[in-house]
């Protein structure tokens, strides 16, 4: 089982005890052994003591490093501003022998040394790099299918890059990759990487840090169903913040996550056990509109194989090939499937797109895995006729087949072309064979 030290930093003990919660509630399931550092003080936060000197900075951290090397486990940093100094100062005593040899020289007046024997780690540096997302999904139980989540990486899980290396600053995917691990889609959006402007408050000038605040929320309120992120100044900003822009009358209601309840959630934890009524922006409607995507999808898979299906709308390469789509640009397959994942079965069922698709094959046998768009319609057919819907034609087709065991019966013109008479129908052995598959009920599925 891993071990790590857990630095939590001010903020999250302070304000946020939930983060806590959450934290040691994921990593235990998933079999990490956490130790409390013993001594620990704030990180420090680079922006507000570094102006005070940097050595004060560089101490304060060095302590910290120092306390935990005793320890003798990596440090694990749930909080992005800790983890960016702590890192920071990790890497530039290590690579500085001069800076190392001065700040220890301090140290030593405490009985403390570092020499760089353990590594400071971000939660998702560990969750993603050390854990790794297929032990993850194995605890999964109530996945986030369907619903489109904003990752907000922040500024310090990723910066400096010269300290910092797990991911690209610019354009990380660690996190988006943990966040689609749940069954969610982390979505691509314009303010993505946009600083939340908390330090902005340090400054004097909250009007500022509600106006970079408001960019990102306004934006995500429009794409996604909520934000995840595992900075506590940043939740400060876009949960505490909205908070009050909703007071003066915005209205936004986008609820913040912090990535731990995120997991929490979908490895069966409630609401209640992480601790998720202490945020400011109620997630009710996101958590109501989760349970509801999960029946539905539960739901489906009863009839469709849903990892194939999605598969099939990633993909969406044929579309373009169905002769249907040549002839009526309007006609959409890869839009329907969509439609299916959304929650829209009834509203899919309903319309008459479905009885376009016309079982030629052609997106069938040019899909690698043989999938094939055309077996997602057939279902879809099917579950309609089951509801009484459909159109004439095919209507009063299925009822001659049931009648007749045919689709049409054979004439006099046979006679004309001095044809022998056709063999007898097995239309009564037909009926009692499909009675037999009504009694027992279809097996349907994709």
């Amino acid at each position: 089982m891993p071990e790590y030290t857990l630095f939590l930093g001010c903020i999250i003990p302070a304000r946020f005890p939930f983060m806590e919660k959450s934290t040691r509630l994921v990593l235990s399931k998933l079999g990490c052994v956490l130790h409390d550092l013993e001594g620990a003080t704030c990180c420090p936060t680079k922006s507000i003591i570094k102006p005070i000197g940097d050595m004060t900075w560089y101490v304060t951290a060095a302590r910290n490093l120092a306390l935990a090397e005793r320890a003798g486990h990596n440090l694990l940093v749930p909080c992005n501003g800790c983890y960016s100094t702590l890192k920071s100062v990790e890497v530039e005593m290590r690579i500085n022998p001069g800076l190392r040899e001065e700040v220890n020289t301090i140290l030593s007046t405490a009985g403390l040394e570092y020499n760089g024997t353990i590594e400071v780690k971000h939660l998702v540096e560990v969750l993603h790099d050390e854990i790794g997302i297929p032990k993850i999904k194995q605890h999964i139980k109530k996945p986030f299918d369907g619903m489109k989540i904003a990752a907000h990486a922040g500024c310090h899980m990723l910066r400096p890059s010269s300290s910092i290396f797990f991911d690209d600053p610019n354009k990380p995917k660690k996190f988006d990759a943990l966040i689609d691990a749940l069954g969610a889609k982390s979505i691509e959006y314009e303010t993505k990487m946009l600083c939340c402007g908390g330090n902005l408050n340090n400054a004097d000038e909250p009007e500022e840090a509600t106006a970079l605040a408001r960019m990102k929320l306004l934006e995500v309120t429009k794409k996604a169903d909520a934000i995840s992120l595992t900075c506590p100044s940043c939740f400060m900003q876009y949960d505490s913040r909205q908070y009050l822009m909703q007071k003066s009358g915005e209205k936004l209601n986008v609820p913040i996550l912090y990535y731990p309840e995120l997991l929490g959630l979908a490895m069966g934890f409630t609401p209640e056990e992480l601790g998720m009524d202490m945020h400011r922006i109620d997630a009710a409607e996101f958590l109501s509109k989760w349970d509801s995507r999960y029946n539905y999808l539960k739901k489906l898979k009863e009839v469709f194989d849903l990892p194939s299906v999605r598969k099939c709308y990633e993909c969406g390469a044929c579309v373009n090939d169905c002769p249907v789509v040549k002839i009526n640009p309007e006609f959409n397959p890869n839009e329907i499937i969509g439609r299916l994942l959304s929650g829209e079965l009834e509203a899919v069922i309903e319309s008459h797109n479905i009885w376009r698709c016309v079982d030629c094959y052609t997106c069938y046998e040019l899909c690698p895995q043989k999938m094939g768009m055309n077996k997602i319609f057939d279902k879809l057919k099917h579950i309609a006729l089951e509801k009484g819907k459909g159109p004439k034609g095919f209507a009063a087709s299925i009822e001659m087949f049931k009648k007749d065991g045919r689709l049409g019966e054979p004439t006099s013109v046979r006679k004309k072309l001095k044809l022998p008479e056709p063999p007898k129908s097995g239309a009564e052995e037909l009926k009692k064979l499909l009675n037999h598959i009504n009694q027992k009920g279809e097996e349907n599925e994709v």
